[in-house]
C-alpha cells in the first residue's frame, strides 16, 4: 500500500482542510483554465428534481459554494468524508440549508440501505482508499438503477510526471513522485467497467502558469502527509524552480485531470 492510501496518512492529511485549502488556492491562482475544474464539473452533472445526491471525500464542501441553493426542488443532498474535521467544517458552512444532511461516512462501508441514491459523487478522492474493489461495490449497491456515479481523478503523467523529474534536477537519487495513483485518468474506464454498465470519460484541459514560486513550495508541503518525502527533500527546489521563473516569466506545469461518468442499468438475467 503506498503512502497515499494509507488510512493514518489521510486521516492525518484531512483532519482539517488547511493542506487542501493550500492545494485548491494553488490551482484557482494560477491555472490557465479560466473556466476552473469546478464550474465545468457542474456542466457535467445532471440532477433532476427530487434526486438524492451523495457525496463521498467532499472535503471542505468548497465545490458546492452558491451551488447548494440551485439545485433543482426536493433534491436532498448528502455531504460526507472520513475525517471528522472536514464534516464539522462542512457543517459550520452549510448548516443553514435546509436539504443538506453532512455525515461522517467511509466509503469501504457506507451506512445506507440498496439502490437509494439518484446521484452519488467521488472526485479526487478514490486514489486515497485503501480497498478501492469493496468502495466501488458499495458505491453500487446504494446507487439506484439508473442512477449516476461521478468521479473526477488526476492522471499518473501531467503534473507529477513535471515534480518527479524536479526532484531529480536537485536531486539526482531521488525517486520521489514516482507512484502512481491507483485510481487515474489512464486505469479508470477499466476498472469502473467492471462495476457499471455504462462508463464515459472525459478530460479537463488545463495546465498550471505559477508566477509566484512559494505557492508551488507551499502546495508540495501540503501534500507530505501523504508522500514519501519529508520538508528537508524540499531543499534546493525553491532556487530552482525560482531561475525557471525568473527565465520563463512563469513555472508552466502540464495537468492531467477529468471525470468519469458511470450509469448502473438493471441487468436481466435471461435463460
Amino acid at each position: 500500500m503506498s503512502t497515499m492510501n494509507k488510512i493514518e496518512n489521510v486521516k492525518e492529511q484531512y483532519k482539517d482542510d488547511n493542506n487542501l485549502a493550500t492545494r485548491i488556492k494553488l490551482h484557482a491562482k494560477h491555472s490557465t483554465n479560466k473556466q476552473g475544474l469546478t464550474p465545468w464539473l457542474f456542466e457535467k452533472y445532471s440532477f433532476s428534481c427530487g434526486n438524492r445526491i451523495l457525496e463521498l471525500g467532499c472535503g471542505n464542501g468548497e465545490q458546492w459554494k452558491n451551488h447548494i441553493q440551485q439545485l433543482p426542488v426536493d433534491c436532498i443532498l448528502v455531504l460526507s468524508d472520513i475525517s471528522e474535521g472536514m464534516v464539522k467544517n462542512v457543517w459550520e458552512k452549510y448548516s443553514t440549508n435546509k436539504n443538506l444532511l453532512v455525515q461522517n461516512i467511509d466509503i469501504q462501508n457506507i451506512p445506507f440501505p440498496d439502490n437509494c441514491f439518484d446521484v452519488i459523487i467521488a472526485n479526487h478522492m478514490l486514489y486515497h482508499v485503501p480497498d478501492l474493489q469493496k468502495s466501488l461495490s458499495e458505491v453500487k449497491r446504494i446507487l439506484k438503477v439508473g442512477g449516476k456515479f461521478y468521479a473526477a481523478t488526476n492522471g499518473n503523467g501531467g503534473m507529477r510526471l513535471y515534480l518527479h523529474n524536479a526532484f531529480k534536477q536537485v536531486n539526482p537519487e531521488s525517486n520521489f513522485f514516482t507512484q502512481k495513483f491507483s485510481f487515474n485518468m489512464q486505469n479508470g474506464m477499466e476498472i469502473l467497467r467492471g462495476y457499471f454498465d455504462d462508463v464515459q470519460k472525459y478530460d479537463f484541459e488545463d495546465s498550471l502558469s505559477i508566477t509566484e514560486t512559494q505557492d508551488l513550495i507551499d502546495w508540495l508541503k501540503s501534500t507530505i502527509t501523504i508522500a514519501n518525502y519529508s520538508e528537508n527533500d524540499l531543499n534546493g527546489l525553491y532556487d530552482y524552480f525560482e531561475r525557471i521563473r525568473q527565465r520563463e516569466g512563469s513555472i508552466n506545469i502540464p495537468k492531467e485531470a477529468g471525470l468519469f461518468i458511470s450509469t448502473k442499468f438493471l441487468v436481466l438475467n435471461v435463460k
